[in-house]
C-alpha cells in the first residue's frame, strides 16, 4: 500500500479522473529506490500538443506541461507550467486517455532515464536538496536520457498569482546546441500521437479555409509598412449589442507579416525582430500566411502588463513576455481588412497556433460596463470598446474604436530637463510637452519614476539632442536651471489630475515609447480636465461621447437658409473636431477661399463619416442639389455623357458642400466660361513614404529655380497632406494640351538636376518609396487639386496654405496650418495666392529660354 504522504499528493490526480474509464494508472506503486532517480518526457496530443516533464521525487513525478517542448539549445526558454503530482508508475504510461476525460488525447514516450541533483549536499539526501528546489522556485539537475542529456534548470516566474509558471532552461555544457532545436523534429514519423497531430492540423486548414472571404485582393498587396488603425479617446464604459470589448494591452502596438518575407515591426516601422527575438521566432513557428495586428506586454512581478517592465526587456530577458493578436489583416492570400471585426476575429482564432509567446486576445460581447468594473478590480489598464461590424481602416484613428482607460496615463514630449540638486545625478526633472495647433505647448514635469540605470541611459539619449533655445514659445518657469532638448523623444507617464490648463499633476516617468513620433503627440480637444469632472459623472453613459446630438440646424448665407444635418458628428477623433467646426471654418475663409472656387467646376470628395470612415467621389450633380446652386453640363469623354457639375460661386453653396462631407474643396484649373484653357498650371510635388519633408523642399526650390531660369513667375502653396504645390498663371490664354507639354518639360529638367530623389514616374510600385514624383500630369482637362486654403482630411485638420518663397526652406512644418491656426496667419499675410488670377507669363518665351 501507498503511504499516507503519497495518497494525499496524489488526491489532486485521483479526483480529476476515472479509473473505470480510463487506462491511466491508479497510483499504486512507488519508486523502489535502487535504480536511481528517474525522468520522463510524455508527448501529449490533447485539445493542444504538449508535452509533458516528469521528474521522480518523494515517491512520485513532479510534473509540467510543456506546450513547446524542451529544447537542447540554452538561448531558448521553454513555458513549464506546473500540474498535479502523477504516480510513480505513470513514467510507463502510453496510450489513449478517451473524449470527455480529463487530458483526452493520444500520450507516448518521447524520452526517458534518470537523472540526478546537480548541486549535491553531503549531509543532505539528494531528494531532499531536489525538494528544497521545488519549494524555493529553483530546481538545477542532470538529465541521462536518449535525447536529453546534461544540465537543466527549472525556475519559476514570480509574476503569476498562482505559482505554476516555470521556465525549463538548458545549461552551456558540452551537450548544448547552438542551432534552433525543435522537439517536433525528433518524434517518431508513425504514432498515434502524430496522426493525431496531422488529423488536427487537416481539420483546422478546413476550417479555415471554410471561412467566407472577400471576393477580391486575391494577391498580397502590404508592400509598404502597416500603419495600425487606431481608437478614439471616450470617456466612460457603456454597455451596447453592436460593440465587442477588449483589455487595453500596455505595451507596444506591433505589425507581424508572417510569411516567406517575415516582418515584425511598430506602428512606425521600427523592426522589432532584433529586439524581440522569441516573440519573432514564436510567429515564424505559425502554420499559416498571415499579416496580425497585436501589441507586445511584458508582465511584472504582479502578474499584471507593465510598461516600465517591457522598457528593461532586454536587461532582463527572462521576464514573460507575450504577443496578444488582436486583429487579421490577410490570411493564405486574401486581404481580410473589409470584412467586419468579428469575422476577422473568428478566422484569427482559428488559424493562430497559440504557444508560449503568442496568445490570441479574446473580448466580451455587449456588456462593456461590467467588463471596465473586471477591468478596476484586475487594475489594467483600460479597454478598448470595437464596433463588431468595422472594417479595419489602415492608418486612421476611427470612432468605430474606443478606447476607455482606468489609469490615467498618457504620452507625452521631453521637451528638456532641469538640472540636478542635493545628491541627484544626471538631471533633476523631464520638462514636457504636448503640441497643440502645430505648436509644442508646456504639459508639466517629473523627476520621478527613475532609477540609476534609467537616469543614466535617458541622459545620454538627450545629449545629441541639446540645443540652446526653448522648443516652447512661451518658455516655462523651472524650479532650476534648464537644458532644452529638441522635442524628438516620446515617454510615457502616470498622473493624477490634468489642470484645466492641461498641466499634469504628479507624473511619474514609465519610460520611453521608440514606437511613436513626437509631433503625433496631440492634445485631444475632447480631453477631460479637472474643471470637467463633475458634469461628465452626471451624464449618462453612452458609446458615442461628448455633446447630444443636435439633428440638424440652420445657417443663414446669402439669403439663403443652409441646413446643416448632424453638426455634432466627429470629423477627426484624434482632435476632437466635428463636422460643425469644419463648417465653421468654410464661413469665416469664404472671402480668401471663394476666388478660387467662383466659376470653376468642382468633383466632389465627400466623407460623410469623417476622416476615419468611408469617402467617394462624385462629380455628377444629379437631382442631389437644390435649385439654388449653379451647375454646368460638360461632356466627358470618358463617360460618353454630359454630366453636371457642381459649381461652388458663393458662401452658401460652399457650405452646403461641407454639409455633405466635402472637407476639401477641388476646383478645376480652367472656369466655365473658358473650360478649355487652364487659368494656371501647377507642378504638384509628391513624395513617397520614405521622403522626407527636407527633399520634398529641395525638389520644390529646383522647381522654382528652373521656372525662375526661363522667366516663369510662380507662387508656393502647401498640399496640406504631404507635399507641395507650385501655381504658374496662365491667365486662360493655352490650351490644356500646351499647357501640359510646358509642365512636362519642366519636370524633365528638376528631375535631370535631382535623378536621385525625383523622377516622372507615377506609378508609386515602379519608382519605389524613395523617389518624389515631379506630377505635371495634374494639367488635364477635368483634373482637380486642392485649392488655396481648402481642408484637408487629414490628422490635424490642415488646411493647404499659401507660403512666401522665403518660407519654403528647411524647418518648414506644414502641420501648422490648420483650421484653429490659419486664421491669424491671414491677418498677418494678407492672401498671397491672388496673382495666380491674374496675368498669365508668356509661355512661349519661357520655352525659348529653356530650350536655350
Amino acid at each position: 500500500m501507498p503511504s499516507i504522504s503519497i495518497v494525499a499528493t496524489l488526491k489532486k490526480y485521483q479526483q480529476k479522473r476515472n479509473f473505470e474509464e480510463t487506462p491511466e494508472p491508479r497510483g499504486k506503486k512507488t519508486a523502489s529506490g535502487k535504480q536511481g532517480l528517474h525522468f520522463v518526457i510524455q508527448r501529449h496530443a490533447a485539445s493542444r500538443l504538449h508535452y509533458d516533464f516528469r521528474l521522480e521525487m518523494d515517491g512520485v513525478l513532479k510534473s509540467w506541461a510543456v506546450p513547446k517542448g524542451p529544447s537542447l539549445n540554452p538561448a531558448d526558454k521553454r513555458l513549464a507550467m506546473m500540474v498535479e503530482d502523477h504516480p510513480y508508475d505513470y513514467q510507463f504510461f502510453e496510450g489513449s486517455i478517451p473524449r470527455g476525460h480529463y487530458g483526452a488525447g493520444e500520450v507516448e514516450i518521447w524520452d526517458k532515464g534518470t537523472y540526478e541533483a546537480l548541486e549535491k549536499q553531503p549531509r543532505k539526501k539528494e531528494e531532499t536538496v531536489l525538494l528544497e528546489g521545488v519549494k524555493s522556485g529553483s530546481l538545477k539537475f542532470i538529465l541521462h536520457g536518449q535525447k536529453l542529456k546534461g544540465e537543466f534548470a527549472l525556475v519559476r516566474m514570480k509574476h503569476t498569482a498562482e505559482g505554476n509558471a516555470w521556465l525549463l532552461l538548458k545549461h552551456k555544457d558540452a551537450y548544448a546546441v547552438t542551432t534552433p532545436y525543435n522537439a517536433e523534429a525528433h518524434v517518431k514519423k508513425k504514432s498515434k500521437v502524430t496522426a493525431a497531430v496531422r488529423e488536427k492540423k487537416v481539420k483546422k486548414n478546413k476550417a479555415v479555409a471554410g471561412k467566407p472571404l472577400p471576393a477580391e485582393g486575391t494577391g498580397r498587396k502590404y508592400t509598404h509598412f502597416i500603419k495600425p488603425m487606431l481608437a478614439t479617446l471616450s470617456s466612460h464604459p457603456f454597455t451596447d449589442k453592436d460593440w465587442i470589448f477588449e483589455i487595453k494591452w500596455d505595451g507596444y502596438r506591433a505589425i507581424a507579416e508572417i510569411g516567406r518575407n517575415f516582418r515584425f515591426y511598430s506602428r512606425n516601422g521600427l523592426n522589432f525582430s532584433g529586439k524581440y527575438p522569441v516573440l519573432a521566432d514564436a510567429l515564424q513557428q505559425q502554420e499559416h500566411e498571415m499579416v496580425i495586428d497585436g501589441e507586445i506586454v511584458a508582465y511584472n512581478d504582479a502578474g499584471l502588463p507593465d510598461f516600465q517592465t517591457l522598457q528593461y526587456y532586454g536587461e532582463h530577458p527572462d521576464v514573460p513576455i507575450i504577443y496578444h493578436a488582436f486583429d487579421l489583416l490577410y490570411l493564405n492570400g486574401r486581404r481580410t481588412e473589409e470584412l467586419p471585426l468579428l469575422q476577422r476575429k473568428e478566422l484569427l482564432q482559428q488559424a493562430l497556433a497559440e504557444n508560449d509567446w503568442v496568445r490570441y486576445c479574446d473580448h466580451v460581447k455587449a456588456d462593456g460596463a461590467r467588463f471596465f468594473k473586471v477591468i478596476q478590480q484586475k487594475n489594467l489598464e483600460g479597454m478598448i470598446a470595437k464596433r463588431s461590424d468595422s472594417h479595419y481602416t489602415e492608418g486612421r484613428r476611427s470612432s468605430a474604436w474606443l478606447k476607455i482607460k482606468h489609469h490615467h496615463t498618457e504620452e507625452v514630449v521631453i521637451a528638456g530637463y532641469t538640472e540636478p540638486r542635493g545628491s541627484r545625478k544626471k538631471f533633476g526633472a523631464l520638462i514636457l510637452g504636448r503640441y497643440q495647433d502645430g505648436k509644442l505647448v508646456y504639459a508639466g514635469h517629473t523627476g520621478t519614476g527613475f532609477n540609476s540605470a534609467s537616469l543614466n541611459a535617458l541622459f545620454k539619449k538627450m545629449q545629441p539632442l541639446v540645443v540652446a533655445k526653448s522648443p516652447f514659445q512661451k518658455p516655462p518657469k523651472t524650479n532650476m536651471p534648464a537644458v532644452w532638448v529638441r522635442p524628438r523623444l516620446v515617454c510615457n507617464i502616470k498622473f493624477s489630475e490634468l489642470t484645466k490648463e492641461h498641466i499634469f499633476r504628479q507624473p511619474v516617468f514609465q519610460g520611453l515609447r521608440e514606437d511613436k513620433a513626437a509631433t503625433e503627440v496631440i492634445i485631444p480637444k475632447n480631453e477631460q480636465t479637472m474643471t470637467d469632472k463633475t458634469p461628465v459623472k452626471k451624464k449618462k453613459a453612452t458609446a458615442r461621447a461628448a455633446a447630444p446630438q443636435e439633428k440638424e440646424v440652420f445657417i443663414k448665407a446669402d439669403g439663403k437658409q443652409v441646413k446643416l444635418s448632424n453638426p455634432q458628428k466627429v470629423y477627426w477623433p484624434e482632435e476632437g473636431y466635428t463636422k460643425r467646426d469644419l463648417i465653421d471654418y468654410y464661413n469665416q475663409i469664404a472671402p480668401f477661399i471663394l476666388p478660387y472656387l467662383k466659376d470653376r467646376p468642382e468633383s466632389l470628395n465627400r466623407f460623410p463619416d469623417g476622416i476615419s470612415g468611408e469617402s467617394f467621389y462624385q462629380k455628377d450633380a444629379g437631382a442631389i442639389v437644390p435649385d439654388w446652386i449653379s451647375t454646368a453640363p460638360i461632356y466627358s469623354e470618358s463617360n460618353h455623357k454630359e454630366i453636371d457639375y457642381v459649381v461652388c460661386n458663393n458662401r452658401a453653396s460652399m457650405l452646403y458642400l461641407a454639409n455633405l462631407g466635402c472637407i476639401e474643396l477641388n476646383p478645376w484649373n480652367s472656369t466655365t466660361k473658358k473650360p478649355d484653357t487652364p487659368t494656371y498650371m501647377i507642378m504638384d510635388i509628391d513624395p513617397s513614404e520614405k521622403n522626407t519633408f527636407e527633399q520634398v523642399i529641395e525638389a520644390t526650390l529646383v522647381v522654382k529655380q528652373v521656372l525662375d531660369d526661363c522667366g516663369a513667375v510662380s507662387f508656393c502653396k502647401t498640399s496640406g497632406s504631404t507635399g507641395l504645390h507650385v501655381y504658374i498663371p496662365m491667365g486662360n490664354k493655352y490650351s490644356y494640351e500646351q499647357v501640359k507639354n510646358f509642365a512636362h518639360l519642366i519636370a524633365m529638367q528638376v528631375v535631370a538636376m535631382l535623378p536621385e530623389t525625383t523622377t516622372l514616374e507615377r506609378n508609386l510600385k515602379k519608382r519605389g518609396n524613395k523617389k518624389i514624383y515631379i506630377d505635371y500630369l495634374q494639367n488635364r482637362r477635368g483634373q482637380t487639386i486642392a485649392c488655396a486654403y481648402s481642408v484637408r482630411p487629414r490628422p490635424g485638420a490642415t488646411v493647404s496654405t499659401p507660403l512666401n518663397w522665403e518660407e519654403v526652406k528647411p524647418g518648414l512644418d506644414p502641420r501648422r496650418f490648420t483650421i484653429r491656426s490659419i486664421h491669424k496667419r491671414l491677418e498677418q499675410t494678407g492672401d498671397l495666392f491672388r496673382p495666380i488670377l491674374g496675368k498669365g507669363i508668356n509661355m512661349l518665351q519661357c520655352i525659348k529660354k529653356l530650350s536655350g
